[in-house]
């Protein structure tokens, strides 16, 4: 009977070059200043067609019969406003406080389960490497049967971390579209380590030579979307957002 020889992708995914969560800091600043030239053209607009028998009256507020110029109307009109800025001021300070220390006190407890799942798994590629040679593994011969046996239960002895790191951030992640990139990483990097399962309970077979290929893209595609994630929220918990 003649060898059969097959190869087999563990896991095909696409390499991600710019995540979701890139920031577009010149578009935003564009934005931004296109809404208030905006804003400022359409609050002339606006002016001028307020009746002139409105404008009489907002100039008597400043001026007695006689034309002399009251200080009292500007003054109570600057009082008002400091009023309504501090309390505004003061709103905005204590939620921007609230939000942003609760913020970055997440921002940092996710980036630190990212790190530390990143370098679990960066562990465990280095084991499957010291299996096979160039992202490829094999049982086709004794000494590749030994060096299966050799490293499995290395790997094994990683999985329990490696678990518990992805479901921590899996329930650290709202269930959201905007969300839906980062989380999915996280479940490719799970669907990753899991897709080794075809390689460590194989058995060999005289009549057929099957090599598992495998690669590194959905650690790559984590580091690249996590980085730019966090980096955005980071950004938003600054301005209190």
């Amino acid at each position: 009977m003649d060898k059969k020889y097959v190869k087999h992708k563990l896991l095909d995914r696409k390499e991600i070059k710019v995540s979701n969560y890139k920031e577009k800091n010149h578009i935003q600043k564009y934005l931004t200043w296109g809404f208030i030239g905006f804003f400022g053209f359409a609050l002339i607009i606006g002016l001028s067609y307020v009746p002139i028998h409105i404008w009489k009256q907002l100039i008597e507020v400043f001026f007695d019969k006689n034309g002399n110029f009251q200080w009292v109307g500007i003054t109570s009109i600057i009082a008002i406003l400091t009023f309504g800025y501090s309390i505004y001021s003061t709103n905005k300070k204590n939620r921007y406080d609230v939000v942003s220390k609760e913020r970055i006190r997440w921002i940092n407890d996710v980036k630190q389960q990212v790190t530390e799942l990143l370098v679990l798994m960066n562990d465990y590629y280095d084991i499957v490497q010291n299996c096979g040679e160039k992202c490829s593994l094999g049982l086709n011969t004794p000494d590749q049967l030994k060096l299966r046996d050799k490293y499995h239960d290395k790997a094994n002895a990683l999985m329990g971390e490696i678990n518990f790191k992805i479901n921590i951030l899996l329930l650290s992640f709202a269930d959201n579209k905007d969300n839906s990139q980062i989380i999915n990483c996280v479940k490719d990097a799970a669907e990753w380590i899991n897709s080794f399962n075809v390689y460590w309970n194989s058995t060999y077979n005289p009549f057929v030579e099957v090599t598992y290929t495998f690669d590194n893209v959905p650690l790559r595609n984590l580091l690249i979307v996590s980085r730019d994630y966090l980096n955005r929220e980071w950004h938003k918990a600054q301005k209190g957002k």
